[in-house]
Parts: C-alpha cells; sequence; structure tokens
C-alpha cells in the first residue's frame, strides 16, 4: 500500500475560530487605540503652540521690536490660528497677512485634526515686548480634543515665560493649572 503524505494546513474550523478570536481582539483594541490617537493630536497641537510663542518671543528679543501673536478662531473653534508680525495685526486665515522678512509666520488648525481652540480673550494678541520679550498680564488660550474633551492650555506669563498645563488634568502627563 503506497503511503500517504501528511497533509498541511488548516481545517474551515480552526480558520473560523481564528478569525472570530481576531475579531473580538479587534473590537476590543480599536476604541482604544482611537483614543490614543486624539491624545497624540492634543499634545502635537500644544507642543506646536506653545513652540510658536516661543518662538515669537526669541523674534522679539532678536529683532529688538515688538511682535504680536494674534489669535484668531472662527467656526466655534473647529477653525483657528495664531499669526506673527512685527504690525500691528494680521489675518492668519489668509494665507501670506502674516509674514515677518516675508516668510509666513502662523500655524493652524489645519495641521491638527479634532483640536478645537477656545481663545477666552475672543481675538487677543500675546504681544511680546522687545525688552526681554514680557508680556502684559497672563495670556492664555485653550485646546480641546472634540473626541475626548481633554483640555490643554497655552499659558504666557508677564514675564514671557510659555507653558503648558491641563485645567482640569484630563491631558495626561502635564501639569494641572
Amino acid at each position: 500500500m503506497p503511503k500517504q503524505a501528511p497533509q498541511r494546513g488548516f481545517t474551515l474550523v480552526e480558520m473560523a475560530i481564528t478569525l472570530v478570536v481576531l475579531g473580538i481582539l479587534m473590537t476590543i483594541a480599536v476604541p482604544s487605540f482611537t483614543s490614543l490617537m486624539d491624545s497624540i493630536r492634543l499634545k502635537r497641537a500644544g507642543d506646536g503652540v506653545n513652540a510658536f510663542l516661543v518662538n515669537a518671543k526669541s523674534e522679539a528679543i532678536k529683532r529688538n521690536k515688538t511682535v504680536r501673536a494674534i489669535v484668531q478662531v472662527a467656526d466655534s473653534g473647529a477653525t483657528w490660528c495664531i499669526g506673527m508680525t512685527e504690525g500691528a495685526s494680521c489675518d492668519c486665515l489668509t494665507a501670506g497677512s502674516c509674514q515677518i522678512d516675508g516668510v509666513d509666520r502662523a500655524i493652524a488648525s489645519a495641521s491638527y485634526k479634532n483640536v478645537v481652540m477656545d481663545d477666552p480673550d475672543d481675538g487677543h494678541a500675546f504681544v511680546f515686548s522687545a525688552l526681554r520679550g514680557t508680556v502684559a498680564g497672563n495670556e492664555t488660550v485653550e485646546l480641546e480634543s472634540d473626541a475626548t474633551g481633554a483640555k490643554l492650555n497655552a499659558i504666557v506669563s508677564p514675564m514671557g515665560r510659555v507653558r503648558l498645563c491641563s485645567p482640569d488634568g484630563s491631558a495626561g502627563g502635564y501639569p494641572t493649572c
């Protein structure tokens, strides 16, 4: 009698069980992954705003001129931007209007999906003086993850120190304001 070759592969039942287990694991993992991505987007936006404001302060000191970082919010915070200028104002919602030395200087919501901005002072500017980059009073803008509700504040102290904090502790890794 000829010797039969050993069978290779999976049975239909084994394959079905594997797919069911894989489906259950995906159902558990996807919401956690989505929440993680929203948290990362908020952190990126906060870091971007923080770096932009520090750069505005540095430009004021370097140029020995007043530099403004002008905040604009539209669509209930879904569309926002901050533009940098040496002039009295600029419209960062219009491309090319916020420039220093002919270079666009703006940060906008288009780069940060699902992150909204609340400007408590409604359209104000962070005005960095040429002397040490100080500002008048505490200035704040609030970023919020549209999906998770986590909040992050960018605060500039009168001495020009820029810092990030979470007003309600919802943004992990940042101190509470």
